[in-house]
């Protein structure tokens, strides 16, 4: 959409080709700004190395959000002055070229390596990270699951520095609109003016915004939109001004210019991870930066633009985009690889220049050439088409690889969207029929009940002990609640950007004992099943001032821990049930299952008091489920007996948790459960359909509700009354057993084919059968 009409482009570009990102009255290029962008992504880099002393190096992003709006601002106002238009698809044109080419890059580049570096459990994060990086709504992604369980318990995003890449395109696609539409309307009051009520509201707005979300839920304000939004206006509201900014006095605007670098240096030095983000915090570098762009404007001899315009800084600032793009995949790929928490800086600055390195071949063989194309510039479709091909390769290059991969669904599907203190959901009958597969169904009897307490490892453990358990008329009961322990209570803070992830366990020990009095109004339970894994913390005793936080392991952690331990078992064991607590297997590390965790010895910690507690107590037995899961001891292997167990490395995948039942029920002293069968699964043929005609060679497949216990599966045919006849063997691959049957093996005809699973021991489960037709 365009409005006015058209002019030469002349006075909108630079000699080298690239748009002026300044308003019609400063300079078409300004070398200070240029190094505002080498000072901003030299913190980002420097802050993620963990180099001491700049533990706000993070703030370098603002600076960047600053220089965005005030640049986005310039260009739009010097073709509007140039050409009285405002051409909304050659802006998009112009964000397209400038942004995509290197992003898909790097977006591409990090999930093919996060599944050779880091395995299928990472890769499949990264993937699924990619496909919301890909369409610029990776804040959102992150701003909404930041605050679950489940993502508070994982490593990093390969792609987390796309965040900020999303909240800036999610400016632009708002911003043009709204330009167009103010230089549309009629007024006595000029363009700028009308622009800077505009600006002004949204910096007033989302700085409120930034202030009040930060102090409800700074996790969900640092990624979100809003309260980054005034960052952004305010660099157009410098823009704006650069009228009456060429008057500041030598003297003033040079002044200004170092108050204001010098502030965005203190903010990068004095802040940390535990400053609360952005919040009121954020002004700080947010006003240093517009002062520096604003005092520029002036060009004073002896400002911040003396230093800033050196050549290193001019020479960085070049190749900002690509380094700040490429910096965070390498080092985080490097870390989960290293599987030790952190790199010493003298490891992570040898990545730093490895980023550096490919940073410079981005912006000279992807970044420069596509943005200056003549081809691309002249056709303003051409640049749209070409962002829509790459992102739809992000989006198939990621999916694609998710297909590849399988790495276990988890036994609790909705987990990902559940919070700390959440109840766990019940099972399904349709997943729980699933997992009896071809054996007895539910007896509605009720012979037994076991209560089921712990957290979200529990909770992934319900569907296989209650499938196991139905068919036997025990009723599994469920107590378990996400992110909480039995008696765990609030644990220590973990802070991730100025936020205390944890501190929603502040909710545990009151959720906890409502969901356990919930799960015994039906009855009083034979068998209390413990299963948690939060008793291995930190914990946090005291109210309000006089909190104090126990360091696991410490003597006062014993003491409180093992209280609170008597204390529960006491009250089920008054109720007469017997108390069975699980011991738990380290977690395995997504980022490498060979390389053993930071928390192996938090596990065995537990696992030893948890074992020595009942063996002085009567009704309280420990089964070693640890031993089980992790038969090798710490590290734990992603795959026991061929089965993928958890599939994130804490939590149990479908048939993990069915594996994990039919070995744990027997055990814990319930007659009905002595004595188990182990059905097969329930079969389903795919590949063909009922009708369909087949000729020549044909692919056809079976999948099961679960593997467990198939020791081979056939395809057999049937024609009439005549018996089923043998195709063949199939074979196991990416999760169901394919064949390739040759037709012309049999006469032309109707047919019913089945696929038939066995077990060792000759037992068989059969499918329905897909009628075909054989013309050959």
């Amino acid at each position: 959409m365009v409005i006015g009409s058209v002019a030469g482009p002349d006075e909108r570009l630079l000699l080298s080709g690239d748009e002026a990102g300044t308003a019609p009255e400063d300079r078409k290029f300004r070398p200070d700004v240029q190094g505002l962008r080498a000072v901003a992504v030299a913190l980002v880099v420097l802050f993620h190395a963990h180099v001491p002393g700049l533990g706000g190096g993070y703030v370098g992003v603002d600076v960047f959000f600053v220089i965005s709006g005030f640049v986005i601002t310039g260009v739009l106002l010097r073709e509007h002055a140039s050409t009285g238009s405002t051409s909304i698809l050659s802006f998009y044109g112009r964000r397209v070229r400038r942004i995509l080419p290197a992003a898909t890059l790097v977006i591409i580049a990090s999930v093919v390596a996060s599944y050779i570096v880091l395995g299928p459990l990472s890769g499949n994060q990264t993937a699924g990270d990619a496909r919301w990086a890909s369409v610029f709504l990776i804040n959102v992604h992150f701003a909404t699951n930041g605050t679950n369980y489940l993502s508070s318990q994982l490593p990093p995003s390969v792609l987390q520095n796309y965040w900020s890449l999303a909240v800036e395109e999610q400016f632009y696609l708002v911003y043009p609109t709204i330009f167009l539409v103010v230089a549309a309307i009629s007024s006595h009051l000029s363009l700028r003016r009308r622009l800077g009520v505009v600006l002004g509201l949204a910096v007033i707005v989302s700085f409120v915004a930034s202030v009040l979300q930060t102090s409800n839920n700074a996790t969900a304000a640092y990624f979100s939109p809003l309260p980054r939004v005034w960052e952004l206006a305010l660099g157009g509201v410098v823009a704006i001004s650069t009228t009456h900014l060429r008057r500041l006095p030598a003297l003033t605007a040079s002044v200004l210019s170092w108050l204001g670098l010098a502030a965005v240096l203190l903010a990068a030095f004095v802040f940390s991870s535990t400053t609360p983000y952005p919040g009121w915090a954020v002004a700080l570098p947010v006003l240093g930066t517009a002062l520096v762009i604003a005092a520029g404007v002036a060009a004073p001899a002896h400002g911040a633009e003396r230093v800033l315009g050196l050549r290193p800084f001019q020479w960085l600032g070049l190749v900002s985009y690509s380094l700040y793009l490429w910096h965070w995949p390498v080092l985080t790929l490097a870390t989960e690889r290293r599987s030790s928490g952190s790199l010493p800086v003298s490891d992570a600055l040898l990545w730093v220049v490895l980023s550096l390195m490919l940073a410079i071949l981005t912006y000279l063989l992807i970044e420069n050439p596509i943005r200056h194309s003549a081809l691309l510039i002249g056709k303003r479709w051409a640049s749209l088409a070409l962002g829509a091909c790459l992102i739809a390769a992000s989006l198939t290059v990621a999916t694609v690889e998710l297909n590849r991969h399988d790495s276990g669904v988890l036994a609790t599907p909705g987990l990902a969207h559940l919070a700390t203190g959440d109840a766990c959901p019940t099972p399904t009958q349709p997943e729980l029929q699933g997992l009896m597969g071809s054996g007895r169904k539910a007896d509605h009897r009720i012979l037994a009940r076991i209560l089921l307490v712990g957290d979200s490892t529990a909770c992934t453990m319900l569907p296989g002990l209650q499938a196991i358990a139905a068919p036997a008329g025990v009723r599994v009961e469920n107590a378990a609640i996400i992110g909480c322990g039995v008696v765990s209570g609030q644990i220590g803070p973990q802070n991730v950007n100025g936020s205390n992830v944890n501190s929603a366990t502040r909710l545990c020990q009151r959720r906890a004992s409502a969901a356990e009095a919930r799960a015994q109004r039906s009855g009083r339970p034979n068998v209390v099943l413990w299963a948690s894994t939060w008793e291995r913390s930190s914990l946090v005793v005291g109210n309000g001032g006089h909190q104090t936080v126990l360091r696991q392991g410490s003597p006062q952690w014993y003491s409180v821990l093992l209280k609170r331990i008597g204390q529960r078992v006491q009250q089920f064991t008054a109720m007469g049930a017997k108390v069975v607590m699980l011991t738990q297997p380290p977690f395995t590390d997504p980022g490498d299952p060979s390389v053993p965790t930071a928390q192996d010895r938090d596990f065995e910690r537990l696992n030893t008091l948890l074992t020595n507690f009942a063996a002085h107590r009567p009704n309280v037995e420990v089964i070693n489920l640890a031993s089980y899961v992790c038969p090798s001891g710490p590290p734990c292997p992603v795959l026991v007996d061929d089965v993928w167990v958890r599939g994130d490395g804490k939590h149990y995948t479908t048939v993990g948790s069915l594996w994990v039942a039919r070995w744990l029920m027997p055990q814990v002293g319930i007659d009905a459960l002595d004595k188990l069968t182990n059905p097969l699964p329930l079969m389903k043929v795919v590949g063909i359909s009922n009708g369909e005609v087949l000729s020549g060679r044909r692919g056809i497949g079976t999948v099961a509700t679960f593997s467990l216990g198939i020791s081979r599966v056939q395809f057999q045919v049937a024609s009439g009354t005549a018996r089923a006849a043998v195709i063949g063997t199939a074979v196991f691959t990416h999760g169901f057993w394919a064949l390739s049957w040759n037709t012309n093996e049999v006469p032309n005809g109707t047919y019913v084919v089945r696929s038939v699973a066995y077990n060792a021991a000759g037992d068989r489960s059969v499918s329905k059968g897909v009628t075909i037709r054989v013309a050959n």
